[in-house]
């Protein structure tokens, strides 16, 4: 039997997502909890960059010699195992000895990248596709404007001090790979009318401004909820007191920002303006409209985590022309770029999927498929692999009686959603049948 191991892909596309990261430039829709710490969040030090670059010349273009490998300067350094690429004292460190070393250090995070790289490269041959130096060249422009809002020197001389990634890295390692995986997976992009409404009344549409209390268990919430029912008025000091939520608790659970509709997590958004907003459609009496005060029931966000929603106000739509073409454009480039990045993670995903990797620095071995493989392979199929003989019945002995009856019907498990009562009632009447013959 042939011996697997699952590769680490997560590891092996750090440096797609870390593309992706570097790349975004906007979000699609908002976040209920937002992240922070954007990287494109201007520091002090990029703003005194950017000044000091409106007083030079245009940096030089960023040419195909700058991208690729370079070839000229390559030659000058040693090429053989043993030459010498130190000498010290009169003793030499050999080429091979520095590049044990640097295996050794960072052969495994090195290789991740080069294997993605390499899927990358494969899949676009495939495709009869390319990304051209002006293309890689004109990203960098884009990037450094659009995200770093600052000159493109200054945005490589950033990238380069604060995280050490120099001018070549930064367009082979992440600009190239990014421009590749767009190519390669617009095709399966598509803005539906459903995208452009949902995008319209996310961005435009009433939004609702609310106190939150966040806890770790279901029983805690509904106990939660319960101290609410017959104090209402006590939600500010229970948010303080008791939500896990550090970013709104001394608040008095305030979310810093209001809820749009269609908001992720979904679960939270549709929830939130169905009770405290919308209210069941089919309860007509005005009366009964959600008011400011109200609040939810216990809404689960994830496995541990539960809130409880109270509203604080609404705020009115904004007055404008879901058909304005300006608008439409706008909401259509924002929903594609996000689609486009789901797009560009799931086509890399199935590269990995799809590949046969071999790894002799950490001796993993992918076989192309094998989590597909690994679903379909039953567990009786495992026993026959790992012990051929003990799984099978002997043939040479001949049972008789009621054992042959047993022998001859092979023992299947109970099917997963019988109780078991069921079970029991189901082999006390194979034993029946069994002593009848």
């Amino acid at each position: 039997m042939v011996a697997r191991k699952r590769s680490r892909s997560t590891h092996v596309m750090l440096f797609a997502l870390a593309a992706l990261g570097l790349l975004e430039s906007g979000e699609a829709s908002a976040e209920i909890f937002p992240r922070r710490n954007s990287a494109s969040a201007k520091t002090a030090k990029q703003k005194q960059e950017q000044a000091e670059s409106q007083d030079q010349a245009a940096p030089a273009p960023f040419s195909q010699k700058d991208i690729a490998p370079v070839k000229l300067s390559m030659k000058a350094l040693p090429v053989n195992p043993n030459d010498p690429i130190a000498v010290v004292n009169g003793e030499m460190i050999t080429r091979m000895q520095l590049a044990d070393e640097c295996v050794a250090r960072k052969g495994e995070e090195i290789l991740e990248t080069l294997i993605a790289r390499k899927l990358i490269e494969q899949a676009l041959r495939s495709k009869n596709l390319e990304v051209t130096a002006a293309e890689i060249d004109q990203e960098i422009d884009n990037v450094a404007q659009n995200v770093g809002h600052i000159s493109r020197d200054a945005w490589l001389r950033t990238l380069e001090k604060e995280r050490s990634i120099s001018p070549i890295q930064y367009a082979r390692d992440i600009i190239y790979p990014a421009l590749a995986l767009r190519k390669l997976a617009s095709n399966k992009v598509q803005v539906t009318d459903k995208d452009l409404k949902e995008s319209f009344e996310a961005a435009y549409g009433d939004k609702l401004r609310c106190r939150v209390i966040m806890l770790d268990k279901l029983s805690t919430a509904q106990a939660i909820w319960e101290e609410l029912r017959k104090n209402p008025g006590g939600f500010e000091k229970l948010a303080q007191e008791r939500s896990l939520d550090t970013g709104s608790r001394s608040l008095g659970g305030l979310l810093a920002e209001p809820i749009s509709r269609h908001a992720y997590p979904r679960t939270v958004s549709e929830a939130a303006f169905r009770d405290l907003v919308d209210g069941d459609p089919r309860d007509k009496d005005p009366t009964h409209k959600p008011k400011d005060g109200d609040f939810t029931g216990p809404i689960q966000v994830a496995e541990s985590t539960w809130i409880i929603l109270k509203r604080e106000g609404v705020i009115p739509a904004q007055k404008v022309d879901p058909k304005n073409e300006a608008v439409r454009k706008s909401t259509y480039d924002m929903i594609y770029e996000v689609k486009l990045k789901e797009a560009m993670n799931a086509f890399m995903v199935d590269l990995m999927k799809a590949a046969a990797i071999d790894n002799k620095l950490t001796g993993h071995t992918k076989l192309a498929h094998e989590d597909e493989q690994h679903d379909a392979l039953g567990d009786d199929e495992v026993k026959l692999m790992s012990n051929p003989a003990g799984a099978l019945p002997d043939s040479t002995q001949k049972p008789n009686g009621a054992a042959a009856g047993a022998a001859a019907l092979p023992r299947l498990p109970a099917p997963a959603a019988a109780s078991p009562d069921v079970v029991k009632q189901a082999e006390s009447l194979k034993r029946g049948s069994t002593s009848k013959k």
